[in-house]
């Protein structure tokens, strides 16, 4: 008699060495054909009229999510894809998860076109710049001496208070040796308020306060007071002392930019993505401060400080317009500009549509892997189905809005198929009587159900013998003595 090959071990077979069988299954030809096309596809569509018109490119996302019964859906996919997956979107208002991983996998604005790039980046350059704060920091508190001399170097150069307001190392060394940081984000905007109070002055003013302060950001009784020591000091930075003055503020104050970023980041990381929503030309960058300190502090470019025109025109393709001799810097640049993406005409780069491509592909790999599977063993399909998303289980009620999981939960605990007709509040507190909701979130505890669940499947087919046989192991059943040790320490 032929030895029953169980879903068992089916499984186990498959979980042993799973990066192994997906990577055998994106290797097939079929399979690495779609792939490609995908992949290369995805890159181009950058709304939801164009995903739609590529078929193609529509049935593979799709299929990654498995959704394949809603591939003539398309009403209530576009619908999914358009609203995303906001508490009041249609997916979030659903509950089967799938539809928010559908959602999810894609990001589009209310016009239904992908968002900026650098609005679609925005995350991931906030955390990048709470991630180098503490290396800016260490920077700038090792590289005081060389900053200092740089500042000596270009003070010898200037001949006039007019030339020396208009130097942007000096001006910039200025305000950081007064803990004006931000503000050397926005040297223009400084520099008409210094003019603005300097004509007051002359024309009579008390010169108690300086205004316009509030457009650069300082509107704060301790912002001024830096304000008011660091106006004082440049009008005396004409003398040696003046700017003796100045260097021993600066050693001062440099040690502690780190402390002053990380205690400030949470409110530079805010103002960071207000100011991104109002970007809609690389010009508006040029003067959005709170946008461009994160960005280029993200990527270790706080030095190009006074460089914005030149910056954007980078940005918009001029080769020429910002000259970056360091290597380190040029690759820093090469990042940033990848993040902060114009085109030629001022106009943001549209991110595609498709938020993560590879993402998407891993799913699509593990999914085509799950299919083929059930069409050998739907009970190893469910299995591994089951494996991959109990973590997303938070409530019985995402069991029950997808009978794949249902079906799991069912049989490993004997809940009888016949339940599903019952209401659905009964059955949630059926499954809650079972399973604790927080072991979905345990590997071990999921593991340990879905081997009860194979295990009892078995049973309920029968493997060619009578169920009595699983427990005393005749010989003539065909059962695996493997499967028989398995299912009595389950049963344990």
């Amino acid at each position: 008699m032929a030895v029953y090959q169980s879903s068992f071990l089916n499984y186990q077979a498959i979980v042993r060495d799973l990066p192994k069988a997906l990577e055998r299954k994106a290797a097939e030809p079929i399979v690495a054909r779609d792939i490609e096309r995908f992949t290369a596809a995805a890159a181009s569509v950058q709304s939801v009229d164009a995903l739609f018109e590529d078929d193609r490119t529509y049935e593979f996302a799709v299929k990654a999510y498995g959704m394949d019964e809603l591939l003539f859906a398309r009403a209530l996919v576009r619908r999914v894809v358009s609203e995303g997956t906001g508490k009041d979107s249609y997916a979030g208002k659903l509950s089967d998860s799938r539809y928010l991983e559908l959602a999810g996998a894609f990001q589009v604005t209310d016009t239904g076109v992908a968002p900026p790039v650098f609005q679609a980046s925005a995350l991931t350059v906030s955390q990048r710049y709470r991630d180098n704060l503490s290396a800016i920091g260490k920077a700038v508190a090792t590289g005081v001496d060389s900053r200092i001399l740089d500042y000596r170097v270009e003070m010898d150069k200037v001949q006039s208070f007019d030339a020396f307001l208009a130097n942007d190392e000096v001006l910039a060394f200025t305000l950081e040796a007064f803990g004006l940081d931000d503000q050397t984000f926005q040297l223009g905007a400084v520099r008409k308020v210094v003019s603005d109070e300097i004509a007051a002055r002359n024309a009579g003013g008390s010169g108690a306060y300086i205004s316009g302060l509030d457009k650069i950001g300082i509107t704060d009784a301790e912002g001024t007071y830096k304000f008011g020591q660091f106006f004082n000091a440049l009008m005396a930075s004409g003398s040696e002392a003046g700017r003796e003055a100045v260097i021993v503020s600066y050693r001062m104050e440099a040690p502690k930019l780190g402390e002053r970023l990380t205690k400030n980041a949470d409110d530079d990381v805010t103002a960071f993505y207000t100011g991104i929503s109002n970007i809609k030309t690389a010009a508006d960058l040029a003067t959005n401060w709170d946008v461009m300190s994160v960005g280029l502090r993200a990527f270790d470019l706080g030095h190009l400080v006074g460089k914005e025109k030149a910056i954007v025109a980078a940005l918009k393709g001029d080769a020429r317009a910002l000259q970056l001799t360091n290597a380190k810097d040029r690759e820093n640049f090469a990042a940033f500009k990848k993040v902060f993406a114009f085109e030629a005409d001022g106009n943001p780069t549209v991110a595609p549509l498709v938020k993560d491509a590879e993402k998407t592909v891993q799913a699509y790999i593990r999914q085509v892997l799950e299919v083929d599977i059930g069409n050998e063993d739907n009970n190893v399909r469910l299995a591994l189905n089951f494996q991959r998303r109990a973590a997303d289980i938070k409530s019985p009620y995402d069991i029950l809005a997808d009978e794949a999981l249902a079906a799991v939960v069912r049989t490993a605990f004997g809940i009888p198929a016949e339940s599903a007709t019952a209401n659905v509040e009964a059955q949630a507190r059926l499954i809650t009587s079972q399973v604790n909701m927080e072991d979905f979130q345990d590997p071990e505890k999921v593991d340990k159900l879905i081997r009860r669940f194979l295990l009892l499947a078995d049973v309920e087919a029968g493997a060619n013998s009578p169920l009595l046989t699983l427990f005393y192991g005749d010989a003539q059943s065909g059962i695996a003595e493997d499967l028989l040790q398995a299912r009595q320490a389950l049963v344990r």
